[in-house]
């Protein structure tokens, strides 16, 4: 037959040492928490209304910027807004602010990315949607020198 013994010692330290593994992680996930902070997305974006949950929402916020989208275009991609901005993302985000949505507010969100064609020039027109909110866009042109834009009143 086998046996273990436990001396008082050995129950006191094992008790201690998981009580301190208990509080150390729970200290570990308030700092997280605390630092991990985004933003609720807002009920506009350029003044319109920003529903972005449907197809037909985002399609009709894009119109109503003046933007003339075929809709059977549309491609979605799954994106993260990283928790470091690189240079890229930080003139990505210059674009945002000039449209009054600033994507430091949304740094870790798990986010939406839908494209679609512009059937008026050779444009793509972007959209980024956060818990069914657009939050954010952009027009970019499909020639490779082309340029990329904030989302504007056509």
């Amino acid at each position: 037959m086998f046996s273990i013994n436990f001396t008082a010692t050995t129950k006191k330290s094992v008790i201690l040492t998981l009580f301190a593994l208990f509080f150390l992680s729970c200290v570990s996930l308030l700092m997280i928490g605390s630092t991990f902070h985004i933003m609720p997305p807002p009920d506009s974006y350029l003044g319109i209304d920003n529903s972005g949950a449907t197809a037909e929402q985002r399609a009709d916020f894009l119109t109503s910027l003046g933007y003339n989208i075929d809709i059977s275009t549309e491609e979605s991609a799954k994106i993260q807004i990283p928790m470091e901005f690189s240079d890229v993302y930080i003139n990505y985000n210059e674009l945002q602010k000039q449209n009054g949505t600033d994507l430091n507010d949304y740094k870790g969100a798990k986010c939406v990315r839908y494209t679609y064609l512009n059937e008026d020039n050779e444009m793509n027109i972007n959209i980024i949607v956060y818990e069914g909110r657009i939050i954010g866009g952009d027009e970019c042109s499909v020639a490779l020198d082309g340029e990329m834009n904030a989302l504007s009143r056509r």
